[in-house]
């Protein structure tokens, strides 16, 4: 019994164990499954990941590929001008839409950006007005410190018209015919105010004004940053006041030389705009838009263009040399050496017959001009179209680099030190001279590296204006009599410094490779420009009561006299300083007596007065020695006379009962 017991007892604990071992099995394979799922789910996991960082570079596969294609959308050639109007539109939102697709940074949370914008019109801003300032301050100011008879040419232009009542007075002996420029601004001006220094200097801050304002519109129409435009109109400012001669050129009165500048300068601007407006109404088009104000637009444009061609064209041979061939040229010439274009494509053919039309106007306006002359000659400008002798060409060309660097500040001062005081701003003014020279050149050649949308065409059609300038300017003073004179080569000093300053802003403000060490080459420039500023600055209100002009002018007012002669630089600018309260005629002093000179005057100033009691003859103590050695004393004797000495010079007062000098 007991061992049945046992046995069923046996049984029992072996049956147990059985089911304990297949419950432990059981779990053993659950756990198994367990396991075997959370590595699954693992692999899933690393899967997923590796999955997203894959599609990750391909994101930034894309965004590269993206930028390739954007830089080939700028770099295409524009072969149809609805290619060349999708460029344009590109280029002027790819901007905005970067930054709408952009995700929000530190820099933008924090406005830094808006910060950095407001920095940057701050500080172009106080540059700009700062120049603006110390121009216009010579101009009204300090100027007259510099004051003299070269100066009056512009004014005695004006008032030659006016008291002939034509555009040309026949009686008067012009050194040049410019009849539209600054003297067609001051004619209306004698009518306020006379005569005067008051006409001068409104006259000259007008052609300030228009110089200063169509710069910043044409830099911008190329940047289309103000910010740009303004500093580099602010650096031509500056530079223009750079020395004595410089600052008469272009602000003591207005000659073929600043004329040209300006010409090219307003000219650029409408054809540039032209260009824009052009651009705008292609897109319209290709967007199915209504194109047809914009379309009006441009042909209002167009038709300035050839109304400013035609004005221009009455300034003759020279202001056709200086603005008319150097401004069509350079458009015909831009697009001529574009190998995108067939030599016989529509586009091609387009700019030709706008360049045809162009020179076609201004050849209209020489006629007119030529018409409107009559049997008048102008000596001076006439002269300066002379051919020079062959064997003094070399030594004009060996000269060509001095005058470029005297004209921009630069002095000879031998046994001066480099550091020293004096030293120091000629090294500046030496540096800035070159740069201004060599720009031009880099920029030249970088001339396939603008890009092909149209602000790269407007600079490439600047670079060869200024190379159009150059060559004519270098052909006049190499081989011609040009060379007699430093101030002739401004022209092309002032292409040169538009080009730099087109240069520098072109490379800003695309981010050029070239970009930071175009500003690092300028900083001599604006160096030089910030120095001439401050020396105009430091000139004295009353500077000018030191000038001898002026104290002729009160010499004269003090002895009671009203009308006479004097020679050529104490003539003009006495009348002008006093308001034609003393009339001075000019004459020529020679061996052989006293005479009427036949320049910047009119014949009818030398008639005899009847209401006239007395005429002066103003001399200086070499003149009047000159004059007793000739029967002049003899016919004319003085009824009283009177002596000055003026800045070390002696003047001696002749009065008379009678006219002296007669036509």
């Amino acid at each position: 019994m007991s061992n049945k017991n046992n046995n069923n007892a046996a049984e029992n604990a072996e049956g147990a164990v059985k089911k304990t071992a297949e419950a432990a099995q059981e779990v053993r394979s659950e756990v198994g499954e367990a396991s075997g799922a959370a590595q699954d789910t693992a692999s899933d996991v690393i899967d997923l990941t590796e999955d997203t960082a894959e599609a990750a570079e391909n994101i930034l596969d894309l965004t590269e590929e993206s930028d390739e294609n954007a830089d080939n959308v700028k770099e295409a050639p524009a072969n149809a001008d609805e290619n060349e109007a999708e460029s344009e539109k590109t280029e002027d939102t790819q901007d905005n839409e970067a930054a709408e697709a952009a995700p929000v940074s530190i820099r933008e949370k924090y406005h830094f950006d808006l910060l950095s914008k407001i920095i940057i019109w701050v500080v172009a801003g106080i540059i700009f007005l700062g120049a603006v300032c110390v121009t216009t301050y010579y101009v009204t100011t300090a100027q007259k410190a510099e004051f003299h008879a070269d100066c009056t040419d512009t004014i005695m232009w004006a008032n030659a018209t006016a008291e002939s009542g034509h555009v040309y007075d026949q009686e008067f002996s012009y050194a040049c015919f410019l009849p539209f420029g600054t003297s067609t601004i001051m004619y209306p001006l004698l009518h306020f105010f006379g005569l005067s220094m008051t006409s001068h200097i409104i006259g000259m801050m007008c052609f300030f004004i228009l110089l200063t304002v169509f710069l910043v519109f044409m830099i911008h129409e190329m940047t289309g940053s103000y910010p740009m435009s303004l500093i580099g109109t602010a650096i031509f400012l500056s530079i223009t006041l750079s020395t004595t001669k410089m600052r008469e050129i272009f602000w003591g009165h207005t000659i073929y030389y600043s004329l040209g500048i300006l010409f090219l300068v307003i000219g650029a601007f409408m054809y540039f705009r032209y260009l824009t407006v052009g651009s705008k109404a292609r897109v319209l088009k290709k967007e199915g838009k209504n194109n047809k104000k914009t379309f009006i637009h441009k042909i209002i444009i167009f038709l300035c263009i050839c109304l400013f061609m035609l004005l221009t064209g009455t300034d003759g041979l020279t202001g056709f040399t200086l603005f008319a061939l150097p401004f069509a040229g350079a458009i015909f010439a831009e697009q001529f050496v574009n190998t995108k274009y067939k030599i016989l494509s529509g586009k091609t053919f387009s700019v030709a017959f706008r360049c045809i039309v162009f020179l076609g106007m201004a050849v209209v306006g020489n006629a007119i001009n030529n018409k409107l002359l009559g049997e008048l000659t102008a000596g001076y400008q006439e002269a300066n179209s002379n051919f020079s002798p062959m064997n003094e060409w070399l030594e004009h060309f060996h000269n060509l680099p001095f005058a470029w660097m005297r004209l921009l500040g630069v002095e000879s001062l031998p046994n001066v030190k480099f550091a020293s005081k004096d030293g120091l701003p000629n090294m500046i003014f030496l540096a800035a001279s070159i740069l201004i020279a060599v720009l031009p050149v880099i920029a030249t050649c970088f001339y396939k590296k603008f890009g092909d949308d149209r602000r790269a065409k407007m600079m490439r059609i600047w670079i060869w204006m200024h190379w159009a300038v150059t060559a004519v300017n270098i052909m006049g003073y190499v081989f011609g009599v040009l060379a007699a004179a430093d101030w002739r080569i401004i022209p092309m000093i002032g292409t040169s410094l538009i080009v730099s300053i087109l240069f520098l802003s072109w490379s800003v403000t695309r981010k050029a490779d070239v970009s930071r060490i175009t500003v690092v080459l300028f900083v001599p420039i604006f160096m030089a420009g910030m120095l001439h500023c401050i020396d105009v600055k430091n000139m004295k209100k009353d500077e000018y009561k030191k000038n001898t002009q002026f104290m002729l002018a009160d010499f004269l007012e003090e002895q009671g006299v009203n009308k006479g002669y004097a020679t050529f630089w104490n003539a003009n600018s006495v009348t002008v300083i006093t308001g034609e309260r003393v009339k001075v005629g000019i004459v020529d002093v020679l061996d052989t007596g006293v005479f009427m000179r036949t320049y910047q005057s009119s014949k009818r100033w030398y008639e005899t007065d009847p209401d006239q009691d007395e005429y002066f003859l103003l001399l200086s103590g070499d003149e009047l020695n000159t004059v007793n050695q000739t029967d002049f004393p003899v016919n004319h004797q003085p009824i009283r006379t009177a002596q000055t000495f003026i800045n070390g010079i002696e003047f001696d007062l002749l009065v008379y009962d009678h006219n002296v000098v007669t036509p």
